[in-house]
């Protein structure tokens, strides 16, 4: 065996080099390269152009763009100069238009890690204090621990045991037609709220003052006034939430003062009174009464960290569930009114369906297939959440060639998506045909988008779309929508106007007849 002998090298009083074998030194190297590997990618991505839109004005881009009052319709408009994807810039911040379906759940639906995130409002989560509603909370640990019961609840088979509830309450709101059919907006409102209340906390609601029936149209103001131009400054300084109410201009901080108010109280109040209710073993069953339930401890008691969470759940199911369905009926009434044909087919087939003897049921929903049609086409032809809810990138992506940064506000135009003729030919016509099982062509079904996209879809979108078939066929079970005759014998067009709080587009009121379908009808009904 050789041997290999190693000469001493002189180096002028130095050792020999041992760079490479130095562990520190080869970590260093490999730290290097991965970083310039990452500039690289960086450099190539920021080389790839936005997507196009709107040109916009120095300093502040796009914002007297977004500030239209129809931003929905003129984001359609550009679509079709700028395509499925545009760029907007307000103050610097990036926001991202989607009018496409498609790309839409390419980027919600096909990349959820990074497109789950929600846009954070300095005046709605720090100053307002709406930071517990996980419909806007981060996409993360707390919004999945907050959002979880819900989901549980909406399950088919726990909804089945809050029929009778439904009935009851739809029983008062006939009753109630009956007697002052004028009023129907009022009580369209009235009843929904009801209902949503009596199925979260198992309170019943018997009069229009009642505090909790409130408590839900008071707290969407102050959302609403949030986005006012006097409050927007504060989310283009968001220093500015540390200036004092009584500083001149900080007028935003009397709205943020009496909006955390509104938002302490629509937390807390309702699950409070069902808490207490439960204890004393006076509680009927409900969302919250099964929560309490689930969550109390061997001692019977429940930790502050999950009354959080129960509020919470029930605030958020309470805070989404009455706007959206009050518009929804009132979108439903203007159809009835406006295509007569469409009411007399519904009303036929729950006559043969259902029969003339008793109002509808949820087993009888199966076999309303144009009732369920019309619904859907309720949801198309006027959609409430015109705008979505907001979601938010945590990355840069590429997509089609474009770069879209990170931290950008992405929107998805459900109005424009719902109101595309290639998908639904003469989309302003209401025609509920498109949805019948069996056709050639089924139109997509417009529950895939107005409920919203990917992993922050609504999750009550299953009760909301049966909600809606169950109260629209016991009205038109028991009634006729018609266009009102004037005392000079012309009829009155309709004329609802259409108001937006920068969260759902409402239906305004308008005038219509409602009338008993007949004597028969009238009697389905549990007068007092």
């Amino acid at each position: 065996m050789r041997h290999l002998k190693v000469k001493n090298v002189k180096c002028d009083g130095h050792r020999p080099s041992t760079m490479l074998l130095n562990p520190l030194l080869l970590v260093d190297c490999v730290v290097i390269l991965l970083a310039a590997q990452w500039f690289k990618r960086l450099r190539a991505r920021q080389s790839e152009p936005l997507p196009p839109g709107p040109p916009g004005r120095p300093l502040i881009g796009n914002t007297l763009d977004m500030l239209s009052p129809e931003i929905w319709e003129t984001a359609r408009k550009w679509g079709e100069i700028f395509g499925g994807i545009i760029y907007l810039k307000s103050f610097g911040k990036a926001v991202i238009v989607i009018n496409s379906y498609n790309i839409a759940v390419d980027l919600l639906e096909g990349k959820p890690l990074n497109y789950s995130d929600r846009p954070q409002s300095v005046m709605v989560k720090d100053l307002q204090r709406w930071d517990w509603l996980f419909s806007a909370l981060s996409y993360g640990a707390e919004w999945r621990k907050k959002r979880a019961p819900v989901q549980r609840f909406f399950e088919t088979p726990n909804l089945v045991r809050f029929e009778d509830t439904r009935k009851a309450e739809m029983q008062k709101f006939l009753r109630v037609l009956l007697r002052d059919p004028e009023n129907y907006d009022t009580h369209t409102q009235a009843c929904i709220a009801s209902l949503i209340i009596r199925i979260v906390y198992g309170h019943e609601v018997t009069s229009p003052d009642d505090p909790y029936a409130t408590l839900s149209k008071k707290g969407f103001e102050y959302v609403a006034m949030a986005f006012r131009p006097g409050a927007f400054l504060v989310e283009i300084i968001p220093w500015l939430k540390y200036v004092p109410k009584w500083f001149p201009g900080a007028g935003f901080q009397s709205i943020a003062e009496a909006g955390a108010k509104a938002s302490h109280d629509m937390q807390y109040l309702p699950y409070y009174d069902a808490r207490d209710k439960y204890i004393s073993g006076t509680a009927v069953e409900s969302f919250t009464s099964q929560l309490i339930e689930e969550y109390s401890g061997v001692d019977g008691g429940v930790s502050i960290s999950d009354e959080e969470t129960i509020s919470a759940a029930s605030g958020v199911f309470y805070v989404g569930g009455v706007d959206t369905t009050v518009t929804s009926l009132m979108s439903f009434f203007l159809a009835m009114t406006l295509y007569p044909e469409v009411q007399k087919q519904c009303q036929e087939e729950i006559d043969r369906v259902v029969g003339v003897d008793h109002l509808p049921g949820f087993v009888d929903h199966k076999q309303l297939p144009y009732c369920s049609a019309m619904c859907k086409e309720i949801l198309r032809w006027k959609p409430t959440a015109v705008l979505g809810l907001a979601h938010a990138t945590r990355e840069d992506d590429i997509y089609a060639g474009y770069r879209i940064p990170a931290k950008a506000t992405i929107v998805t135009n459900v109005w424009a998506m719902l109101m595309d003729p290639k998908e639904y030919p003469e989309p302003e016509v209401f025609r509920p045909e498109r949805f019948l099982p069996g056709l050639k062509r089924v139109e997509r079904d417009p529950a895939k988008i107005a409920f919203g996209f990917g992993r922050r879809i609504c999750p009550a979108n299953k009760f909301a779309e049966n909600n809606l078939l169950f109260i629209t066929t016991h009205i038109l079970a028991v009634f006729k929508i018609s266009k009102v005759v004037g005392k000079d014998g012309k009829v009155i067009e309709p004329t609802p106007s259409f108001t937006s709080d920068g969260i759902v587009r409402h239906t305004g009121r308008f005038e219509c007849e409602i009338k008993p379908r007949s004597e028969n009808t009238v009697a389905l009904v549990a007068m007092d």
